[in-house]
């Protein structure tokens, strides 16, 4: 399949994610370049800066969000280490 144009390649990363399939499984399905949905995406979520909600609840010590529906939880502590090596 050839995918022409940022939006049309928009309409193709939600399609996948609402699918429920893996990235691999429909991009075989959909006869499309897996390499070439990593790239869209990527350049698609860099453009948009995305904005990534996080709950914090000051009665716990963890955080929780949600990256591209997939939950994650986090200590407070881990976090700041890990954001620590990121920056």
């Amino acid at each position: 399949m050839i995918i022409r144009g940022k939006e049309k390649w928009k309409e193709v990363i939600e399609a996948q994610k609402q699918s429920g399939l893996t990235i691999k499984k429909y991009c075989n399905d959909n006869h499309i370049c897996i390499s070439s949905f990593y790239k869209q995406k990527a350049l698609i979520l860099e453009e948009e800066n995305t904005f990534l909600p996080a709950i914090i609840d000051k009665s716990n010590d963890v955080i929780d969000f949600d990256i591209d529906h997939h939950p994650i939880s986090y200590s407070k502590q881990n976090l700041k280490i890990l954001l620590e090596n990121l920056l």
